[in-house]
């Protein structure tokens, strides 16, 4: 074995390439790309209706608001309305709504302590809201009757 020599031999694959086999490969894939979207397309419109679009409509003409000076009086006319008049400012009837001009009285007489908080006694909150009007402004001997507590009275002078 020390004086045999091993010889390889080198023999090249032959420079033919099976253009058949390649040919029927390529085929092959495109006819299975071709069946997997025409599979796709035919679930697609089997699945989703196709609905034609909508005919084309014209736009209607704008209307003309040709009451639009009653309706700013009307809307006018309630905000004031609401401005001027006594209400209950929450369902429990614990806040009172003042009209305004009355509002503006009581915060001016009360100078620099128009804005601490407001001192209230639940019995005042229960009564209607005309009441703490009339209960303030009723005067005894020349002064408006005290409010409970020792609270500033918050209430405006009763309709005559």
């Amino acid at each position: 074995m020390s004086g045999e020599e091993h010889h390889i031999e080198y023999v090249p694959e032959s420079p033919d390439v099976g253009m058949a086999f390649v040919g029927w490969s390529a085929l092959g894939s495109l006819l299975l790309l071709v069946a997997a979207i025409a599979g796709l397309f035919g679930i697609f419109h089997a699945s989703v209706p196709g609905r034609a679009p909508p005919a084309p409509q014209a736009f209607p003409q704008p209307r003309v608001d040709t009451t639009e000076s009653n309706e700013l009086r009307r809307i006018t006319e309630a905000q004031k309305k609401k401005l001027e008049s006594w209400q209950w400012a929450d369902n429990q009837h614990a806040t009172v709504q003042v009209p305004i001009e009355r509002a503006m009285q009581l915060l001016a007489k009360q100078g620099a302590n128009a804005y601490q908080p407001l001192l209230a006694s639940p019995q005042v909150a229960l009564s209607p809201p005309t009441a703490a009007a009339e209960r303030t402004t009723i005067q005894h001997g020349g002064t408006p009757s005290a409010a409970p507590n020792g609270a500033t009275p918050l209430a405006p002078e009763p309709n005559k």
